[in-house]
């Protein structure tokens, strides 16, 4: 009998044991889905009356159609995470992010329930070998020409009755970390949903006066402004 007793003892201790991983499996997790948008597309000088004050842009407008940034990874940090060391990807590559007027899937990943502070993008610029590697590719072609560009703007150039079409490339390199402001919590079982827009007035205009993409003197300048044209915002489920 105690043999017996021992030896269904032993049976429902592992019908638990089963049974709780099964419940452990089956908890629900949590899922980030991020996806880009390009912003207000036209970007226009301030009106003046008669002619522009001398150093003025000549450029009267500017419409971006495209957007494309060459990632290498993407990271979620909760709060209180350490930006340079913590944080979870969310997707690792290379990448590209593309940004036009439509929405689109970036990527997703499961993510423990938290509140969650920042979304940080780190740019990528080919080595040499990679340059190499992906030349033939259909999507990393044009980040592996010679000048190997970490980001590409595609848009037209309005001076008066002039339309010219322009391609803005940049070599940035750069650990960007943006912050969701509020902070975004997600309970088990939930999907966050954020938006990584990129606004291409923060990049091209300063004051009232547009920054001519095709003027090398302003690339410097332009450079600088495009971290501030990339914002994570949550969006409602």
């Amino acid at each position: 009998m105690r043999t017996a007793f021992r030896g269904g003892a032993s049976i429902l201790f592992l019908l638990g044991l089963l049974l709780g991983c099964s419940e452990e499996a089956s908890s629900p997790g949590s899922t980030v889905q991020i996806r880009t948008q390009l912003g207000l597309t036209t970007v226009r000088a301030a009106a003046f009356h008669g002619v522009k004050p001398q150093g003025h842009s000549p450029v009267d407008s500017l419409r971006i159609e495209r957007v494309r940034l060459l990632l290498k990874r993407l990271k979620l940090h909760a709060a209180g995470d350490d930006t340079l060391t913590g944080g979870r990807d969310v997707k690792v590559g290379p990448f590209v992010a593309v940004f036009n007027a439509a929405v689109q899937l970036l990527g997703w990943a499961e993510i423990p329930a938290g509140t969650y502070r920042w979304l940080k993008l780190e740019f990528h610029r080919f080595s040499d070998s990679e340059a190499a590697r992906y030349a033939a590719d259909s999507l990393f072609r044009d980040f592996a020409t010679a000048d190997r560009p970490s980001l590409l703007i595609e848009g037209t150039v309005f001076v008066g009755d002039s339309a010219v079409p322009f391609i803005y490339r940049s070599d940035i390199t750069a650990n960007v970390a943006l912050t969701l402001e509020p902070p975004a919590p997600v309970a088990a079982g939930e999907v966050l949903q954020l938006l990584l827009r990129f606004e291409p007035q923060q990049a091209f205009r300063e004051g009232n006066t547009i920054l001519d993409p095709r003027d090398p003197r302003l690339k410097s300048q332009i450079d600088n402004n495009l971290r501030a044209a990339l914002k994570a915002l949550k969006q409602s489920p």
